[in-house]
């Protein structure tokens, strides 16, 4: 599992933020914000939550959550590529349900549904969103992440120029060049290379970089989304070193082996035990699949997939229009 995410308020706050990088966000000067989900994004994350949401539901928030479905229904499924009309009551529903569950002590969703779900929200729409196109690429000889990071470093070192500079504090290296780049570049980059990450197996050290990640989105967050788009950002030195950092890691994940390349080697070693796990597992992927086939999918009146016990995120209404 991502190492954020222990409780279903992280998994909210997680798709909070990815959304706020890939979507934008309305913000209010109450100070009030919630993310620019479209259609297809809100429906995505509706369907992990809504099995859990109805098996511990207060009355009150189940009322709540059909009010929710029934909005979907009607306006998410209509315009799955369009900026969500009721976004606000949507996170705001969502962010209660994520309360609810953590105070019932609600199983958590798979590692697996939580990558799947962060990397399907925020990547079908143009606004602001990571793709499988690297920003400022393609990089035809790039054919892995840390020489995507490497072609991106040096193509943006030549276009804006660069300053030599020494690691600003609480860094560790040496100097080294740190390209001009502007707010547009920068929120473009963090909203891939976020995206990358999310969906990177979670391997040791994963922790470490997910804190500092963190901390250079939030002055992403604070400065680049605010900033004039064709400004120097003004925490380049900070925001290339911590790219290094997690180009290099996930790079890294995806050669390394995983907690499922392990235990399917133990379980084959293990194979009645393997067969008992696997048969449970059988079960509650059926319990999974007849939960959303019989609340959520009879809420939205649109099928959904399921595959290997998670749901396959992945709506007929993309090539077919509301029809």
């Amino acid at each position: 599992m991502n190492p954020h995410i222990h409780s279903w308020t992280d998994g909210f706050v997680a798709l909070r933020e990815h959304a706020f990088a890939t979507r934008g966000a309305v913000e209010l000067d109450t100070g009030a914000k919630w993310p620019r989900t479209t259609g297809d994004d809100v429906v995505t994350i509706a369907a992990l939550f809504d099995p859990s949401v109805r098996d511990t539901a207060t009355p009150g928030l189940l009322r709540r959550w059909r009010g929710v479905l029934d909005e979907i229904k009607h306006e998410a499924l209509a315009a799955p590529v369009d900026t969500y009309g009721e976004n606000r009551s949507f996170w705001n529903t969502l962010e209660v349900a994520a309360i609810t569950l953590d105070d019932h002590a609600y199983p958590l969703p798979t590692a697996t549904s939580w990558r799947r779900l962060l990397h399907e929200v925020g990547g079908h729409g143009t606004r602001n969103a990571g793709s499988d196109v690297p920003p400022f690429g393609p990089f035809p000889g790039a054919q892995h992440l840390d020489d995507i990071y490497l072609a991106e470093f040096k193509l943006l070192r030549d276009q804006r120029g660069a300053d030599t500079l020494k690691p600003p504090s609480g860094f560790a290296g040496v100097d080294k060049p740190i390209p001009r780049t502007t707010n547009a570049d920068v929120l473009q980059l963090a909203a891939y290379w976020t995206a990358q990450f999310v969906t990177a197996p979670q391997v040791m050290g994963t922790a470490g970089v997910a804190t500092l990640w963190q901390t250079a989105m939030h002055d992403v967050e604070a400065l680049a989304k605010t900033g004039k788009p064709s400004d120097v950002y003004p925490k380049n030195n900070e925001f290339w070193r911590s790219l290094g950092e997690l180009a290099v890691h996930v790079a890294a994940a995806h050669e390394a082996p995983t907690s499922l390349d392990i235990a399917k080697d133990t379980a084959a070693h293990l194979p009645d035990t393997y067969g008992r796990v696997a048969g449970k597992a059988a079960d509650a992927i059926a319990d999974v699949g007849h939960a959303i086939k019989e609340s959520f999918i009879a809420a939205i009146k649109k099928p959904l997939y399921i595959a290997g016990g998670i749901v396959g995120l992945y709506l007929l209404t993309r090539n077919r229009g509301g029809n």
